[in-house]
């Protein structure tokens, strides 16, 4: 699976699991654990794929032939510029200046200003032609990075087919034709201020290849004017250019796109490993694929839970101020909570923590607050993880008391609250003291929204 289809791939797992996130967590538990036994292959991109399969989703990952495409254009029009500027010719003399000035200056400055301005490596035709291979609709902003990342990276590589077009048409028409270079313009141009251009531009490979170094006697030589005939006592020096050129090419247009090419691929790759790390969902169904299913009548209730002292609260107290919630969460169901705490109120602190980034704005935010009792809202119908421990123990380094309450979802059996009730109770063992659980059932209002 080609780098690019991975993206896609993310992007597409991530809308699909969209549209299950109020589906109970045993059910698909029950039902991806199973699919996951009955297949072969190991490889995780291969597996996220397959599964995917089942949803009729795989037409839209084959983005292999759309970057093939693209690439083959840009190695063509990097041809094309370097076959017109050798054909263009001016009494069967190729203008030096002319030629540097098109073939690298404008290559090189065009590479400079996309790396200090971002945007410029995400044009829109590009990123609209990207976002043509998805599905209609919009993605979770959390990948935005991720959609950005893949463009910025796609356009690194189809410049680097345009430079390596460029060198592979100098190099044919070296080969096969014999090119004749000079260097000619309308102001009073000394040659020497051309010889000290040009050993500027070449200092780079000058212990390299130092016969790739024009002399000053080529530079006088090699001299023309549109009303004089040429004359020169070694007509050969014409055709002794292309070792400057062919190194400029390499040095300041194929070489540094060649750098960033890799560079931005490398960043994708991390990137891509990160997201399946970090996002609640595709992590979410990694962990259904690949952990064991947990029969809960196999032992008796008495031997799963750890008997604590701890404190329950049954009542929902309306007065909290401050007020997290812990992952993505279905818009209807926190919409109808944030009207229930009053959160829409200027003096309610509210903040989601959708990502490590915001988990981690949140807690830097919590310590300029006043030490006022926080709610930490939970998914109640998916059971308590290592990550939310890890959090919890960080609140309750900066507050003395703290609520946490799982919030139950509308239509859940009883038998299946009971027992997802059970698992947070034992969960609240591993907290501080600090920490009151509350399990007050969602408001009248809430359930008929």
């Amino acid at each position: 699976m080609s780098i690019w289809e991975k993206s896609i791939l993310l992007i597409l797992l991530r809308r699909r699991l969209e549209a299950e996130r109020t589906t109970d967590w045993q059910t698909l538990h029950k039902r991806d654990r199973g699919w996951f036994l009955s297949q072969g292959d190991s490889n995780p991109w291969a597996v996220l794929r397959a599964w995917l399969t089942q949803w009729d989703e795989t037409h839209r990952i084959t983005a292999t032939l759309f970057v093939f495409g693209l690439g083959a254009l840009a190695l063509a029009l990097g041809f094309l510029l370097v076959a017109g500027l050798v054909e263009f010719l001016t009494f069967e003399r190729i203008n030096l200046l002319w030629f540097m000035l098109i073939a690298i200056l404008l290559p090189l400055c065009w590479w400079l200003l996309a790396l200090f301005f971002s945007s410029a490596q995400v044009p829109f035709p590009l990123r609209a032609l990207f976002e043509h291979r998805l599905p209609p609709g919009t993605f979770a902003s959390s990948l935005r990075p991720l959609m950005k990342l893949t463009v910025v990276a796609l356009g690194q590589q189809l410049s680097l087919l345009f430079a390596l077009g460029m060198v592979l048409a100098f190099l044919l028409y070296l080969l096969v034709t014999d090119l004749a270079f000079g260097w000619s313009s309308t102001l009073d141009i000394s040659a020497a201020v051309i010889h000290q251009m040009t050993t500027i531009v070449s200092w780079p490979w000058q212990q390299l290849w130092p016969a790739a170094m024009p002399t000053m006697e080529l530079v006088e030589q090699t001299h023309y004017f549109r009303a004089a005939p040429v004359v020169t006592e070694q007509p050969e020096l014409f055709g002794q250019w292309w070792r400057f050129l062919l190194m400029s090419l390499l040095v300041y247009v194929l070489f540094p796109r060649l750098i960033t090419a890799l560079f931005y691929r490398y960043r994708l790759e991390q990137m891509q490993g990160r997201v399946c790390e970090s996002d609640a969902l595709i992590s979410g169904l990694w962990q259904r694929l690949s952990t064991e299913l947990i029969d809960h009548e196999a032992q008796p209730v008495e031997q799963r839970v750890r008997k604590s002292d701890r404190a329950i609260t049954e009542k929902l107290d309306k007065s909290y101020t401050q007020i997290i919630s812990w992952g993505t969460w279905p818009d209807e169901i926190i919409g109808s909570l944030r009207q229930q705490l009053g959160a829409d109120l200027s003096l309610i602190y509210w903040r989601d923590t959708d990502s490590i980034s915001a988990m981690e704005s949140t807690l830097t935010e919590l310590r300029s607050l006043p030490d006022e009792p926080p709610l930490l809202l939970c998914k109640g119908w998916e059971p308590p993880t290592g990550e939310l421990e890890d959090y919890c123990s960080e609140l309750s380094k900066m507050r003395s008391h703290l609520f946490l309450w799982p919030v139950p979802l509308k239509g859940m059996s009883d038998e299946r609250r009971q027992l997802l009730i059970e698992s947070w109770q034992a969960f609240m063992g591993q907290l501080s003291d600090r920490f009151h659980l509350i399990l007050n059932p969602l408001s009248e209002e809430s359930r008929d929204e």
